[in-house]
Parts: structure tokens; C-alpha cells; sequence
């Protein structure tokens, strides 16, 4: 109804926001980039939710991350080949993974809430990149605030020749193997598990429940971390403000929609990166606003928020006495 109200076909809308994603090798290739960046911060969440805590820092954990990549693609010149982008990769999971650590350091030693906390430290480190481009690590020779540029060596090869898709698709790719391996095969996966699902029963069996959640933000924070080590150093190869659009938190909605499941990660972000790349092409040639792609993933999200509060035992134990009324009436 939107899309009629602006003279445009909400058919050919829809046609042409498909063709933007998915059509073509350009297309295909953005998309991905953008899934891969999303599905890492959705991993990040994930990560913390299996052990029943709620991560919304992922956006500040990923700016961090971009600048510690940022920092060594730039001044760490001196190591030699391939060793210089393992290195300036390792920076961002590891920056990501204090930024989270933080996070966790808060929640294991005083308790708080690491809904807020996380939040919180979004604009902290938003703040922090913004201060570096703008003094300690702006290019003196240009006038916009952006850092230099990464050196060639630091940079993420291609992987599709004539587009810009870089090898980062498999690094986001093998960390989502890790998260199914650690969860399902290992002990201190199945340790993270069961305090997820009743923190009593984990203490009653002897588990360190605070150092487990401490780990638990750490590590998701160093997903999100790597997830802007990607950014930088296979799109942007500059740091600057505002470099990301929200990847933090669409992730997040990715995750949460795939119910925390890996395969139905690949999916959604797939999905939510395929938005993100197909808006543009409905500004481009028609004259609805790429914000349509924002209202479809808000329409999505609220109808599985739906969804699981329906679940929760308070709306749940509403509804069934509703049915039991109405079937009294009967």
C-alpha cells in the first residue's frame, strides 16, 4: 500500500529490489560482502544468548574492532606478506574482544546489566573512532577526517574477479563453524549451555557461572570486532565516521530471526544484506525511497517479536485462559 501510494507498482518495486541483490555478479557480489559483515555480528549475539545474556553492543564492538584493524594495517608495515593481514584480522577479533570484555568485566564483578552496559559502550566507541580520524590518525594530506589508507599487504584479496567480493566471505563463514563446533561438540560449549538455560542448576553443579559469561561477552564481542576488520580492510581500506550503517544491530535482528541457529543465519543475513543492497537500486530507478527496505525488515522483526512473546509464560498463561473463558461460554 506504501509503494501504490507513490505511483510506483508495488510489483515491479519488489522486482526491482530482487534484481538489485541478487541479479548479476555486482549485485550478488555486495550482497555478500554485506552478509558476511552481518552474519559476524549476528554471530556475536548469538554467542552471549546461549548463555543467557543479551548483547546490543555489537555496532561499538565492530567500530572498535575496525579501528584495531585500521591501526595495524596502517603503522604495521614492517611484517612481512601474508603475516601483515592475519595480523590487522587478529587486531579487530581482539579489539572487539575487549570492547565485549567490558562489557562481561561489568556484569561478572558488580552485576550489571549488560543490556545497558552494552548499549551504552556503542556510543563510547562510536565517539573513540571519531576522535582517531579526527587527530592521531587522520591523513594530514587530505581535508575530510579519514585515517590513511591500509597498506596493500593488509588488505583482503579478491575472490571474484571484476567485483569487489573479498576473501572476508570465508572468514565469516569459518567463524560460524566455530560457533556450531563450540556449542555442540565441546565441553565448555555444553558448559555455556546449561548455564544459558538455568543458571541455579549450572551452580548447583559446580560451574563458574560468572567466568563463563565473562568469556561468553568477550568472545561474541570479538566476532563483531572482526566483523569491522572486514569492513575496513576488504571494502572501505580507510577508517572514518560513521563508516558503518547499523550492521551491529541488523545483525542482531538476523540473529534473533534465525533463532540463533547457523545455517538460518546464512539465511538471514543473506536476506537483510540483500535488502541493504537492493534499496539502492529502488532509489535508483524508481521513485520509491530505499527506507522501503527498512519497513520491510521492521515489518519482519516485529512480526517475530510477535512471535516469541507469544511464547513467554505470562502472555502464554493469558491466552490460554482467554481460550478457557471462551470455551466455558461454549
Amino acid at each position: 500500500m506504501l509503494i501504490e501510494l507513490t505511483g510506483e507498482s508495488a510489483l515491479d518495486t519488489y522486482k526491482v529490489l530482487f534484481e538489485g541483490a541478487f541479479i548479476g555478479k555486482n549485485n550478488l557480489s555486495e550482497t555478500l560482502i554485506k552478509s558476511s559483515i552481518l552474519l559476524l555480528t549476528g554471530l556475536s549475539y548469538a554467542f552471549v544468548a546461549k548463555v543467557g545474556l543479551i548483547n546490543i553492543g555489537a555496532e561499538g564492538q565492530l567500530y572498535i574492532g575496525a579501528a584495531c584493524s585500521a591501526a595495524v594495517g596502517i603503522y604495521g608495515t614492517f611484517l612481512p606478506g601474508a603475516l601483515h593481514l592475519i595480523a590487522a584480522l587478529l587486531a579487530g577479533f581482539v579489539g572487539g574482544m575487549i570492547w565485549g570484555g567490558i562489557v562481561g568485566f561489568f556484569k561478572e564483578r558488580f552485576g550489571a546489566n549488560e543490556i545497558i552496559t552494552s548499549l551504552m559502550m556503542n556510543y563510547i566507541a562510536i565517539l573513540v573512532v571519531s576522535y582517531l580520524v579526527h587527530e592521531p590518525m587522520k591523513d594530514m594530506s587530505q581535508t575530510y577526517p579519514y585515517s590513511y589508507r591500509v597498506a596493500t599487504s593488509a588488505q583482503l584479496p579478491r575472490i571474484l574477479t571484476g567485483t569487489r567480493l573479498h576473501a572476508g566471505l570465508f572468514v565469516a563463514l569459518l567463524c560460524l563453524f566455530f560457533y556450531w563446533i563450540y556449542y555442540r561438540y565441546t565441553s565448555s560449549g555444553y558448559r555455556m549451555r546449561v548455564i544459558g538455560q538455568n543458571r541455579l542448576n549450572a551452580e548447583y553443579a559446580g560451574y563458574n557461572v560468572r567466568k563463563n559469561m565473562f568469556a561468553a561477552m568477550a568472545i561474541g564481542g570479538g566476532f563483531a570486532g572482526l566483523g569491522g576488520a572486514l569492513e575496513i580492510l576488504g571494502v572501505q581500506f580507510r577508517l572514518f565516521d560513521n563508516f558503518s550503517s547499523g550492521y551491529g544491530f541488523d545483525g542482531i535482528f538476523a540473529a534473533i530471526l534465525a533463532n540463533l541457529h547457523p545455517l538460518g543465519m546464512i539465511l538471514t543475513s543473506v536476506v537483510f544484506g540483500g535488502l541493504r543492497n537492493g534499496g539502492l537500486m529502488i532509489q535508483v530507478k524508481t521513485n520509491v525511497s530505499s527506507t522501503l527496505t527498512s519497513v520491510v525488515q521492521s515489518l519482519v522483526i516485529i512480526l517475530v517479536l510477535m512471535r516469541i512473546f507469544d511464547r513467554l509464560p505470562i502472555w502464554g498463561k493469558k491466552h490460554s485462559n482467554q481460550s478457557l473463558r471462551k470455551r466455558s461460554s461454549d
